[in-house]
């Protein structure tokens, strides 16, 4: 499903990715390593928020190298950040519909009704009206979980997903 071939990321003088190859099939892919060996870099390029340097990656045959297919190639990877990048102006509701709607072209009540679902799953169905400001790292990180679900994307790229949650919900 996504091939990394020969990719290479630098930051400055500091090489992060070197001539990396690898394949993520359909199924659950973890990629554990020390702070700073480019785990989260990876994940960037793979959804073509890093522009590599060289090689190529390419998922469900589309290669981000080509500009053409990086939208593409988002819609069917979606990724929750570390830091989760919420909206802070838009609630919880928003937050999960905003690209089903935009990107999708999902009318606005069939968006929030399927958010209703996958934020029921991460149990957080009565915070709807809620601004990340009013929620914990914990419950921030659920809406972003959501976030990516409600796109129903062929993989989810997932940096730290697990850091903000208690254990019970982990």
């Amino acid at each position: 499903m996504i091939q990394v071939r020969n990719v290479s990321k630098s930051f400055g003088s500091t090489n992060v990715l070197n001539k990396l190859s690898i394949d993520f099939d359909k199924g659950v892919t973890v990629i554990m390593g020390q702070s700073g060996a480019g785990k989260s870099t990876l994940l960037r390029c793979i959804n073509g928020l890093e522009k590599i340097d060289g090689g190529d990656i390419v998922v469900d045959g589309l290669s981000i190298n080509e500009k053409k297919n990086v939208r593409e190639i988002r819609e069917k990877c979606s990724m929750v950040f570390q830091q989760f990048n919420l909206f802070p102006h838009l609630n919880v509701l928003e937050n999960v519909t905003l690209s089903p709607i935009h990107v999708l072209g999902i009318e606005k009540k069939k968006a929030q009704e399927k958010a209703m679902r996958f934020l029921e799953m991460v149990g957080l169905s009565e915070k709807i009206k809620s601004y990340p400001s009013q929620l914990s790292g914990g419950q921030q990180q659920r809406v972003a979980i959501a976030r990516a679900l409600i796109m129903e994307p062929s993989a989810l790229l997932l940096d730290e997903i697990t850091s903000a949650l208690d254990p019970e919900m982990t």
